[in-house]
C-alpha cells in the first residue's frame, strides 16, 4: 500500500497550523496489529492510538494483522491537540484499503473520537476555518458543533457529522452530511442593561469614562474602598461601540482558541478582570503548549486590575509591550507566537495600605514610608503609560440615596449619545486609529498648541517632572475632550481639564 496523506490541524495560540497525516500499512501474515507514531505528537495525540483501534473497529473500519505508521508533518514541530483524532483515523482506514486516497484530497478534517467512534468538538474550529480558506481546502469536516463554528468564515464549504463511519461515507461517496450555515438570530447581538444607572455620586469618574471610551485611553482611577471603582470600570463596557462582524468573528476565534467557546458568535467586548494572584503566565498567556492570558482574551475590550499594587512587579512590567503594540510576542521552545492584544487598561488601587489616606472621615493608619513603599509596587514607566488617571472620593449619603440625574434613563441615553457622537467625529478625521493612537506628526495636525498653551504645558512638565510620553498623552486627551464638546480645535480649556484628569500619583 501507499503512503496516504490527510490533511488536519494543530492549535498553536490562537492559530491553526497544517498538519499533514502521513499512513502507511504494512500487512503481515498473522500477529496483532501495531500503530507506530511519530513527528513530535504530544501526550493527548500519542494516547490516541487505543482510542483510534476501537473507534476504527466500532464502525467496522478494520485493521489487519501488521504494522500501520503514522507521520505528522512537519516533523519538526511538536504537534498538540485531540482535533487530530479525525485525520489520524482517516489516514489509518485509507491506508487499510477502506478509502480511496484520492477523496482525500481537497478535504481538511478536525475532531476528537470517542472509543465508539463519535466524534466531539475541540477548541479552534475558527481558526482552522481560516486555515483551510488559506491553504485552498473546499471542504472541511467536523464534528457539529465544532462545524458550527467554522461554519461563520466564508468561503469554506463545511460539513457536521456525528460518527467517524458518517466522516468515512461522506468522503466514499455514499453519504453526504449537511453543510452548517449561518444562523440569522446569530448576526443580531442582543441588547443587554446598563450599568451606568447604578453610579451615584461619581461626576469625576463618569466624565473620565467618557473620555476613555472616546478616545481609548488607559485609566487609573484611585480611591478609598467602596467608592465604585469597580463599577465605574464594569460601567465603561457600555460606553464602547457595538462590535463589527469581522471584530466578533476575530473575538471567537480567540475564545475558541482558548476552548471557551460558547453557541454562536461572540457579541459583546469582553471584559477580563484577572485576580491579582494571576501568574505571569496566566496574564500574558504561555504554558506547554502554549494558550492565550487574559490579555488576549481582553483583546478589543477590557482589561481591568484591580488593587493594582497587589500584582507583581513582573507581572505587571509585562503590559507595557502589549499598551504599545497591541499584541504580545511569546517565544517558547522553539515556537514564536504573535498574539493579538489590543485591550484598553482599566486599573484600579486604594491610595495607601490601609485605603483611607485622604478620606475626611476615616483616619489613615499608615506612615509616609509605607504609602510610598505601597504605590511604588507599581513603576514609573507603567504609570507613565495611564492616560487618565483621577482621584474618586467616598459619596457622601445624599448622593447615595438620591436618585441623581446622571443615573436617569434620559440621561444615560445622552451620555452614550455624546461618547458616540464624538467617537464618529474622531473617526472622521481619517486617521485611521483610536485617539490615543495618535502618533507625533497626527498630534501636530489635529492638536497644535498654541502659545498660550505651550507656556503652561512647559509650568506643568517642570513642576511634575512629566516625561515625554506623558506630555503627548495630555495633548491626545485635550483632543477627546475637544471631540466630547463638538470643537473642531483644541482650546486652551481643554488643555486645562486634560491636565486635571492626570492627577500625580504622589
Amino acid at each position: 500500500m501507499k503512503t496516504v496523506r490527510v490533511h488536519g490541524a494543530c492549535l498553536v495560540g490562537t492559530d491553526a497550523e497544517l498538519v499533514t497525516v502521513e499512513a502507511r500499512f504494512i500487512e503481515a501474515a498473522e500477529g496483532r496489529t501495531e500503530i507506530l507514531l511519530s513527528g513530535l505528537p504530544d501526550p493527548v495525540i500519542r494516547e490516541s492510538r487505543g482510542r483510534l483501534q476501537c473507534a476504527l473497529s466500532e464502525n467496522h473500519l478494520y485493521l489487519p494483522p501488521g504494522r500501520l505508521y503514522l507521520n505528522l508533518v512537519p516533523a519538526g514541530r511538536r504537534k498538540a491537540g485531540e482535533i487530530l483524532d479525525l485525520p489520524l483515523a482517516i489516514g489509518a482506514a485509507a491506508a487499510a484499503g477502506h478509502l480511496d486516497p484520492r477523496s482525500l484530497q481537497d478535504v481538511l478534517l478536525l475532531g476528537e473520537l470517542g472509543i465508539d467512534g463519535r466524534l466531539h468538538g475541540g477548541p479552534g474550529a475558527l481558526a482552522a476555518a481560516a486555515l483551510a480558506l488559506e491553504h485552498g481546502f473546499s471542504r472541511l469536516v467536523a464534528p457539529v458543533a465544532a462545524a458550527r463554528q467554522a461554519a461563520f468564515v466564508p468561503g469554506v464549504a463545511v460539513f457536521a457529522c456525528q460518527s467517524l463511519s458518517e466522516v468515512a461515507g461522506f468522503l466514499a461517496g455514499s453519504g453526504r452530511p449537511k453543510a452548517e450555515p449561518i444562523g440569522v438570530a446569530d448576526s443580531i447581538p442582543s441588547p443587554s442593561p446598563t450599568r451606568l444607572g447604578a453610579i451615584r455620586g461619581q461626576e469625576v469618574g463618569l466624565e473620565a469614562l467618557s473620555v476613555a471610551a472616546t478616545g481609548g485611553h488607559a485609566l487609573l482611577m484611585v480611591g478609598p474602598p467602596g467608592t465604585g471603582k469597580s463599577l465605574l470600570a464594569r460601567a465603561l463596557i457600555d460606553l464602547l461601540p457595538e462590535l463589527e462582524l469581522d471584530e466578533r468573528i476575530e473575538l471567537t476565534r480567540i475564545e475558541s482558541a482558548s476552548g471557551k467557546w460558547s453557541k454562536g458568535l461572540v457579541s459583546r467586548r469582553p471584559f477580563r478582570a484577572p485576580h491579582h494572584t494571576t501568574s505571569y503566565a496566566g496574564l500574558v498567556g504561555g504554558g506547554s503548549p502554549p494558550r492565550p492570558g487574559e490579555i488576549t482574551l481582553a483583546h478589543r475590550g477590557i482589561l481591568f486590575l484591580d488593587e493594582l499594587p497587589e500584582f507583581k512587579r513582573e507581572v505587571l512590567e509585562c503590559l507595557r509591550q502589549p499598551l504599545e503594540e497591541g499584541e504580545i510576542s511569546i517565544a517558547r521552545a522553539g515556537v514564536q507566537l504573535n498574539l493579538p492584544a489590543n485591550f484598553q487598561l482599566v486599573a484600579a488601587m486604594n491610595p495607601c495600605p490601609c485605603g483611607y489616606c485622604g478620606h475626611p472621615r476615616v483616619p489613615c493608619r499608615c506612615s509616609e514610608r509605607e504609602i510610598w513603599r505601597y504605590r511604588s509596587r507599581v513603576s514609573g514607566p507603567l504609570l507613565d503609560r495611564m492616560d487618565l488617571t483621577v482621584e474618586l472620593g467616598s459619596p457622601d449619603l445624599k448622593e447615595l440615596t438620591d436618585r441623581p440625574i446622571a443615573g436617569t434613563e434620559a440621561a444615560i441615553k445622552e451620555r452614550m449619545q455624546r461618547v458616540a457622537a464624538a467617537r464618529e467625529r474622531a473617526a472622521q478625521r481619517g486617521a485611521g486609529v483610536r485617539t490615543a493612537e495618535l502618533t507625533s506628526d497626527l498630534l501636530d495636525e489635529y492638536c497644535p498648541l498654541s502659545r498660550s498653551a505651550s507656556h503652561m504645558f512647559e509650568e506643568v512638565r517642570e513642576k511634575r517632572e512629566l516625561s515625554a510620553r506623558a506630555v503627548q498623552s495630555l495633548r491626545r486627551i485635550a483632543r477627546t475632550l475637544a471631540d466630547l464638546d463638538e470643537c473642531e480645535k483644541v482650546k486652551d480649556e481643554h488643555f486645562y481639564r486634560a491636565i486635571s484628569l492626570r492627577a500625580p500619583l504622589t
